[in-house]
């Protein structure tokens, strides 16, 4: 009897430590996971992007672009807002063809901020003839003088034609020599007009190395690449 006893009273003391140990174990998970989340915020805030920025972004609403293409250029818009730039970066959109109109000129939270304007105005919009990207670069002028302070990203969304060529790469020439313009991105660019885009109409950019030009497969590509640009400034 005593040893049936004592061996109760073992299996006993066991059972009480295991409260204890699950508690130790549980401790040190929840201590693993707060290093874990804190190293990843603390990476996530050194990757940040803090150069005060503004964007233009000139949309071509021209009878050649579809609205899958208009689609695509707004899915690039909505990732730059959302996955680069910083919280309520200054933000100017207009639309174009032969001229050009401003749709938009605030400072998202989000890009959910954009949905309206992005469907109504851009996405569902029944374009005109021609198309004119220099008018939208002049606009792009216009607006850099009234951030003096800032950088810009610059984007103009568009299936790579051009009605204006000469003017264009006189537009694309001043861009080029304004210090506080770090990047123009050009795209969804179909294959047939890539080469002229590049080496033609927007040169000026590409020899200062600020063009990033995307077509129907690389947008993600060249977002990385804009990220790696927007980095090197803050160093």
């Amino acid at each position: 009897m005593s040893r049936y006893k004592g061996s109760r009273s073992y299996r006993h003391e066991g059972d009480a430590q295991n409260p204890l140990l699950t508690g130790l174990a549980l401790v040190g998970i929840f201590a693993a996971i707060g290093i874990v989340a804190w190293l990843v915020w603390n990476y996530s805030r050194a990757q940040a992007i803090t150069t005060p920025l503004a964007v233009g972004a000139g949309f071509d609403v021209s009878r050649s672009m579809s609205k899958e293409q208009k689609q695509r250029s707004v899915a690039f818009l909505n990732v730059l807002i959302d996955e680069v730039l910083p919280v309520r970066t200054p933000t100017k959109i207009w639309r174009y063809a032969e001229t050009t109109e401003t749709v938009h000129d605030g400072e998202p939270i989000a890009s959910d901020n954009l949905d309206k304007v992005s469907r109504d105005t851009i996405e569902n919009y029944l374009g005109k003839w021609g198309t004119r990207p220099d008018k939208a670069m002049q606009e792009f002028q216009r607006y850099t003088a009234q951030h003096p302070e800032r950088k810009f990203v610059l984007c103009l969304f568009t299936d790579g034609e051009c009605h204006a060529a000469k003017e264009t790469r006189e537009q694309a020439a001043r861009l080029a020599q304004d210090n506080r313009v770090v990047a123009v991105v050009v795209g969804p660019v179909l294959n047939r007009h890539r080469r002229t885009v590049e080496n033609d109409y927007y040169a000026p950019l590409y020899d200062a190395g600020k063009l990033f030009v995307f077509g129907e497969t690389d947008a993600l590509d060249t977002l990385e690449r804009l990220k790696a640009r927007l980095r090197i400034l803050q160093n």
